[in-house]
């Protein structure tokens, strides 16, 4: 934890001039990918500040930032929350993500090189290799990333990543099986596969069906226990 906090204050420090509060809410959506804040968990401003060896206002900005990308929430004399969303508006944000990366396939499949290809491919080995959900989390959102990036559409590319931020709980739990990973990767070798052979078509069909896939799972969860209001993860 300490070489961590070392090397995060060199990237502050480095950053103290221009994009400070820009590089703190990188450090907190990470710890919300990673799980280190859930939905519901009160951000402590003072705590980070300390942490960081800033001071209090640019964690402030960045607190705004994430209120603004609707993944924070000011409560009234009680201060910046973690934002949590039902199931249901889930639902719904599942299916616009299918929809965009769906589109994202189909545009990297007309534009992957060779290189691209196995860098995708090295991916979902490490992915294969890994033997927890807390490994495995990180990783599968650069893979989902790397896919978008390939599409060469920066509005789709922002589009699709503030979706994916308000669903990282959700995706977070629909994963914690070992045979839920193993079927993900799969679904993702396929998927890569389709794409070095240049079969847009089929790429954007695997690639929306396999985050429909997530949407089930999430939705066999919250049948089985899972709160109706839970935070932004998938």
């Amino acid at each position: 934890m300490g070489d961590y906090t070392d090397a995060l204050r060199r990237r502050v420090a480095e950053r103290q001039a221009t994009s400070l509060p820009q590089l703190i809410v990188e450090e907190l959506e990470n710890m919300i990918i990673n799980g280190a804040l859930k939905g519901g968990d009160r951000i402590n401003e003072s705590a980070l500040a300390m942490r960081l060896g800033v001071s209090r206002g640019p964690v402030r900005e960045a607190c705004r930032q994430l209120e603004r990308s609707r993944l924070a929430e000011f409560r009234a004399n009680r201060g910046m929350f973690v934002r949590e969303i039902s199931v249901e508006q889930a639902a719904q944000l599942y299916d616009i993500r299918a929809s965009l990366f769906g589109l994202a396939g189909r545009l990297a499949a007309e534009r992957a090189g060779e290189d691209d290809v196995a860098g995708l491919l090295d991916v979902v080995e490490r992915l294969r290799d890994c033997a927890d959900m807390d490994h495995y989390y990180p990783l599968n959102v650069d893979l989902h990333r790397r896919l978008v990036a390939l599409s060469g559409n920066p509005r789709l590319v922002e589009l699709y990543d503030d979706i994916s931020k308000e669903l990282h709980l959700f995706r977070r739990h629909g994963l914690e099986t070992d045979a839920a990973r193993e079927i993900s990767n799969a679904q993702h070798g396929e998927i890569v596969e389709r794409i070095a052979a240049g079969d847009a078509v089929t790429v954007g069909r695997l690639m929306e069906e396999h985050i429909l896939a997530g949407k089930s799972r999430m939705l066999g969860g919250s049948a089985h226990g899972v709160p109706r209001a839970v935070s932004n993860k998938e």
